[in-house]
């Protein structure tokens, strides 16, 4: 059973667009808007906002095989009632991939869960997705919306497992129907604000380490950035709890802490977000200071620090997050 592209916009979560373009189906992370204001920055960051980061097909099913086929992208993953069960690598010439839905604990009268996770830093599209002819095809349903906003980190850069990043793990904890917007290299920028027809109940905002690199010698417009974001996501999004995450530990490429130009930058974002009634959780809390938790070993985590984060995480949010 071959599924129609109003079934599978039905099933598709993580996404604030989805357009069919030919044979292939699109999806989107970012507004048109926003992507926009990311291309005027730099052409790379551009082509991130255009990455899947988030993007899953999300439903039960009866059927016992996922058979799919990909137009763009590289690295795309299943999870079966949660737990990942599968990772694939397009190629130029192996695009078509099954998975058997049978072999997994937890399998009722109707079926399993299946999570399609697309690629978080290419642009994944999809050409057909089928089930077993008759099978039934039911969304998933969450407990709460959370919309994710951040850099590299928020994308989940250099882990291995797309689906191990801080966000996804977050995502998965609590049941949320997310939005994943994490851009590598991304920065509090005024003219990247939009707001999405998407209803958060929490917003996880963690901008601030680029931030700091970038205005190490302009603190004044990082300030002006910084405090016009804010301004903007407090006005767009005043039923919404939003949670400001400061930088996570970084270090110089000779493992060298940066020093208290770094530490004040971060002091300014928490003190900024406090002053806008938002809660903060400092990134120094959350993932530990030893090369080993880093996949570039000072400033992207690797999937053991991307855990630690979540656990961290996941553990401030559980004392500061509105049921």
């Amino acid at each position: 059973m071959k599924l129609s592209f109003e079934q599978i916009k039905s099933v598709t979560v993580g996404a604030v667009d989805i357009k069919q373009d030919g044979d292939e189906i699109k999806f989107f992370k970012c507004t048109e808007k926003q992507t926009k204001g990311w291309y005027e920055a730099s052409e790379i960051l551009g082509y991130r906002s255009l990455t899947t980061s988030g993007v899953r097909l999300d439903f039960h099913t009866s059927s016992k095989r996922l058979t799919f086929e990909v137009g763009g992208g590289e690295r795309f993953e299943v999870l079966v009632n949660g737990t990942l069960r599968a990772r694939f690598t397009a190629t130029e010439s192996e695009k078509l991939f099954t998975v058997d839905l049978t072999e997994t604990n937890g399998r009722s009268a109707d079926g399993v869960r299946v999570t399609l996770a697309l690629p978080s830093h290419t642009v994944g599209t999809l050409k057909r997705v089928e089930l077993d002819d008759g099978a039934t095809l039911t969304p998933h349903e969450y407990s709460r919306k959370m919309l994710f906003i951040g850099d590299s980190i928020t994308q989940g850069h250099n882990t291995k497992f797309d689906t191990l990043s801080y966000a996804w793990q977050t995502t998965l904890n609590y049941n949320a129907n997310s939005i994943i917007n994490g851009i590598g290299g991304a920065f509090y920028h005024i003219p990247t604000y939009d707001r999405p027809d998407f209803e958060p109940d929490t917003v996880i905002l963690a901008y601030g380490t680029n931030d700091a690199m970038r205005y190490q010698n302009n603190r004044d417009e990082m300030h002006r950035q910084v405090c016009g974001y804010l301004d903007l996501i407090k006005e767009g999004y005043e039923n919404s709890q939003v949670i400001v995450i400061s930088p996570i530990f970084r270090a110089t490429d000779g493992l060298v802490p940066i020093g208290e130009w770094f530490d004040e930058r971060r002091t300014m974002i928490e003190d900024e977000a406090r002053r806008r009634g938002f809660e903060v959780i400092s990134g120094l809390d959350l993932v530990p200071p030893l090369p080993d938790f880093y996949a570039d070993r000072y400033l992207h985590p690797n999937d053991l620090g991307f855990t630690c984060y979540a656990l961290n995480l996941i553990r401030r949010l559980d004392e500061v997050m509105r049921a």
